[in-house]
């Protein structure tokens, strides 16, 4: 039996990782989502930089983010105000988390939301750059 499961993990090992493509390092990460010039998108990731600074310790949205509420009027205002409150209130609903035997889900789903988010609209952001940060060092 043994020969078999050593020969079982010599293919797992050795031979399909040579037959599975590989993504290539400048595919690795996602292309900046610089045109917030969309309500629906802006408004999205308004939201999501105002539920951080409700959530997310130590973080506040930045100029930039603040100024995205200025940049519409009318109908596409009211787009934006739809889908920034929708995201805010998803953020703050999650304020409400409760395990009353183990606190730590609710703590690490805080954390790794507030991690992810940053990764997407920090300074360095992967989505929508610069639209939320820290405001003491950590």
């Amino acid at each position: 039996m043994r020969p078999l499961l050593v020969s079982i993990l010599f293919t797992l090992t050795c031979i399909l990782p040579a037959s599975v493509p590989q993504a290539a390092e400048t595919d690795a990460k996602p292309p900046a989502f610089s045109d917030l010039s969309n309500p629906r998108d802006a408004g999205i990731r308004y939201g999501q930089a105002a539920g951080m600074a409700a959530v997310c310790l130590d973080m506040k949205p930045t100029a930039k983010a603040e100024a995205l509420s200025n940049a519409f009027t009318g109908a596409d205002l009211e787009k934006f105000k739809v889908q920034a409150e929708t995201v805010m209130q998803s953020w703050k609903k999650t304020l409400s988390c409760a395990h009353k035997v183990d606190p730590n889900p609710c703590r690490l789903a805080h954390q790794m939301s507030c991690k992810e988010a940053f990764k997407e609209i920090g300074p360095g952001g992967s989505v929508a750059p610069g639209l939320i940060e820290m405001t003491k060092a950590q």
